[in-house]
This record gives structure tokens, sequence and C-alpha cells, in this order.
């Protein structure tokens, strides 16, 4: 039998798959598992990854939206079998299109993917998942309980950022936490962190040095060239900068072929303001109150912004979900 999990290339992301692959397909891996590791907004594009041959697809962390689900309906057969184990808040809306397509869903508003495993799942850990769930809750936005998940939380999350399309070293860290090695002393770990850390006080500067104040909302944007060069760096400094300033923080970035606006918000209004905005500019949204972001076709920035400006002038009540 070959599986297959496509998971979100983040912090929480690779720990849900070391978890799923520890206590589910441990005599499978890796020959017998194909890894795909993705953002929510291009996760249907990798999808068409998937090799022949595969009958079992597990879908770890990933928001789902139409584009995926359409996906889906692609790949179910009678010999493919398809879970799905997400945290999301907006994924919520996809369960009864999942439900009737005969995938087998998991899904809960947990703080994250690992933690929502722990609590349906009932899988028996050790002390080191437990710890690594800890982490992924920290990562997701939890508070830190002690200084230790909390330092290899900012590693992991900052080793990723560095270059997040690295397959090599995502598979890497999973390999890391299936033997059971302190990440926190990883030599590897510990030079790509360092080098992202420095990266990430630039970018905060840079958006803390444009930000406007509108509606008390600080709103950032950054060129196609900036999102190059900060790459996965973004979502850490929208979240950094909303503590630093204690305020709500909406970036505004030019990539390839869309515009990505990403929300943090300290009053849980992220995702309701993702909503107004793929809504009134026609894009896509997905996240959690706390945290979203909503992806919109191409046009001039400086237009997207003035429009979510518009968007954030004209909110009346964005309630928290």
């Amino acid at each position: 039998m070959r599986s297959a999990i496509i998971c979100h290339g983040d912090c929480d992301g690779v720990i849900s798959a070391f978890l799923y692959i520890k206590h589910y397909l441990r005599d499978s891996y890796p020959r017998n598992v194909d890894m795909i590791f993705t953002q929510p907004w291009r996760a249907h594009l990798d999808m068409k990854k998937l090799s022949e041959g595969v009958n079992e697809l597990i879908m770890l962390d990933i928001a789902l939206n139409h584009d995926v689900i359409k996906r889906l309906t692609d790949i179910i057969s009678p010999s493919v079998r398809v879970t799905v184990i997400d945290h999301h808040v907006s994924s919520g809306d996809f369960i009864n299109d999942l439900m009737r397509m005969g995938v087998k869903i998991i899904w809960s508003k947990a703080t994250s993917t690992p933690r929502l495993m722990f609590e349906k799942l009932r899988p028996a850990i050790n002390p080191y998942e437990e710890f690594l769930i800890g982490v992924a809750d920290v990562c997701e936005g939890a508070e830190a309980q002690d200084e230790k998940t909390s330092r290899v939380a900012d590693l992991i999350k900052l080793s990723i950022a560095r270059d997040p399309g690295d397959l090599r070293y995502l598979k890497h860290l999973i390999k890391l936490m299936l033997k059971g090695q302190d990440l926190s002393s990883n030599e590897e770990v510990i030079q790509r962190a360092n080098v992202a850390k420095w990266l990430l006080n630039k970018l905060i500067k840079i958006m803390e040095g444009r930000a406007i104040l509108i509606n008390d909302y600080l709103i950032a944007t950054l060129t196609i060239f900036e999102s190059r060069i900060f790459a996965g760096l973004l979502g850490i400094a929208t979240t950094e900068l909303s503590k630093v300033m204690k305020s709500d923080v909406i970036l505004i970035r030019e990539e390839e072929d869309k515009i990505v606006v990403t929300v943090r918000s300290l009053k849980k209004r992220a995702l309701g303001i993702c909503k107004e905005i793929a809504e009134r500019l026609n894009g896509k949204y997905g996240g959690h109150a706390e945290a979203a972001s909503a992806t919109l076709s191409r046009s001039p920035l400086e237009e997207v912004q003035l429009k979510v400006i518009e968007v954030i002038r004209n909110a009346r009540r964005l309630n928290p979900r």
C-alpha cells in the first residue's frame, strides 16, 4: 500500500506529519510514503504532484477552500481513501462537502493540528511527543509554558522560514523528530534560524517604517521584490509587529501572479476582515480569528491598498468566529 501526506509546510504542519508517521505509518515511511509540503493557497496545485498508485491520501493542517475541494473530487475513487485532519476555523465551511464525498474528517477548533490529533485520535504519546505538541501550540499563537518550549518553537518557525520550499530540510526535521533528537541543540536548525532572525528584524523595521494607521489597523505593503527576499518570514513578521505595536496588522504584498493580504489580530478579527476583503475583491480567504489571509488576483499594489482601506473604513462590526 502506498500513502501520500500533503501537509502545511510550517511548524505545526511538520509536527503533524511527524506524529501521523510515528503512530500510523511507521512501517511504511519513507519507502512507501510520498511527502508533499505546501501552503494553503497553493495546496490544490501541489495536489497534482500525487504519484500514480497512491492508495491513501492524508491531508494535514491544510485550510480548505473551494479549489482544494474541487481537486479532491478528481482524486477520490474506490481505490483511494482520503483523510483530512485540520484545525483551521475556515475549514468548517467545507465539512458537509467532505462528508458527502466520503472523506474521513477530523476537524475542530483546536489550538493546533497536533493538539487536535492528540485530542481526537488519542495516540499513546511519550514525553517528547507531548513536548512537540506544546511547541506546535506556541507556533500557532498560544502562550509558552516554559522557556524551552518557546525556544524550540522559535527555532522551528525561523529555520523553516529561511527557505520554506526546501523539501530536504522539512524531511530532515521529521527525521530528527522520529529519532527523538533535541532540536534546540541541532547545528543546522540553529544556523538556519539565526540567519532567518537577522532577516526578520530587517523586515519588521521595513514594515514598521511604512505602516499607516486606519481604524486601529496598521496597514503595510511590500513589493514583489521584497516578498521574494523575505519569503517565508512574512507571516512571522506580521505577528511580531502586531505584538510589538499592540495593534492589529494588515500586510498587503505582491507576488508573481497574485496579491496576498495577511492579517494578525489581537482582537480576533483576522478571519472576519479577510472574509470581507475576499468578498469585496473577489478573492479567497482562510485561517483563524487571530491569524488569517486573503488571496486576490494580481492588481496594482496601490489600488489594492486603497480598496483594503475602504473595506476597513466601511466595516461596522467584525465578530470573531
